[in-house]
């Protein structure tokens, strides 16, 4: 790292001073809040970019799938203990959950949508995976938390259509729908939010990167569409391999989830 880095680096911080400085006059109290998380922030962002650093460096197929693997362990604990449920019940369900997603949208997406020439590399897979498997996981947490206080609160309909000769999968239909309301919901009410806030940074981005207007803007669209895609489907994955420890095998749920 040069000076001229360090000044451009130094120059660029000093922006904080605006929101500081209208927190030092109108909320002082706010004020270490707000500085702990730029500062978190900060370590967090460097940590990972020194992470896909390495990986983009070395680009081996073996190290790029064990980071796929630990960044879906880690995001599933972080998912289930915000959930509230255990664990070491849920934390291999959820975890699959967000891996197949990123990897079945992902591999579409590199392989069939974007134009990657040759077998895609670590400097395709781990921004694209790292980007679906994070949209993914907040999708999750709402969509299983909802799917989960469901059935609590309506135990009752599901005793009643499992006794009037419904299947399992027929009984927990009306609460898929729930989770998959919870999922869906937002990202529509996001969408046009999403056009005035979130795609012009990425696409400010793109641009600066050197994409045309055109490829900057149909990336930002694939990329938009793949984090749907792939919350869609972690959560489907996630409620079929979570069914076993919701359920036992007479079909009844468990008392503690």
């Amino acid at each position: 790292m040069d000076s001229e880095l360090i000044l451009h680096i130094v120059l660029g911080m000093l922006l904080l001073a605006v929101p500081a400085g209208a927190l030092y006059y109108f909320d002082r109290k706010l004020l270490g809040s707000f500085g702990v998380a730029v500062a978190r922030m900060i370590v967090q962002l460097l940590l990972l970019c020194l992470m896909v650093w390495g990986l983009v460096k070395y680009d081996h197929a073996w190290l790029t799938l064990l980071w796929l693997l630990l960044t879906s362990l880690v995001m599933a604990f972080f998912a289930v203990r915000r959930i509230g449920m255990r664990p070491s019940r849920y934390l291999l369900p959820v975890a699959a959950g967000l891996l197949a997603g990123a990897l079945a949208v992902g591999g579409w997406l590199l392989l069939a949508v974007l134009p990657v020439g040759d077998w895609p590399g670590a400097r395709w897979v781990v921004p694209l995976t790292a980007l679906l498997m994070g949209h993914a996981t907040a999708s999750t947490v709402r969509g299983l938390s909802a799917y989960q206080s469901a059935l609590k609160a309506d135990e009752q309909q599901y005793e009643f259509l499992r006794g009037n000769g419904a299947s399992h999968l027929q009984a927990v239909l009306p609460f898929v729908r729930r989770a998959l309301q919870a999922v869906v919901a937002p990202m529509v009410s996001g969408l046009s939010a999403m056009g005035l806030f979130t795609m012009p940074l990425l696409l400010c981005g793109l641009l600066l990167g050197g994409l045309s207007p055109i490829n900057a803007f149909v990336l930002t669209l694939m990329l938009t569409v793949g984090c749907l895609a792939a919350s869609v489907t972690a959560l489907a994955v996630t409620l079929w391999l979570a069914d076993r420890q919701l359920f036992d095998k007479h079909g009844k749920l468990k008392e503690s989830t």
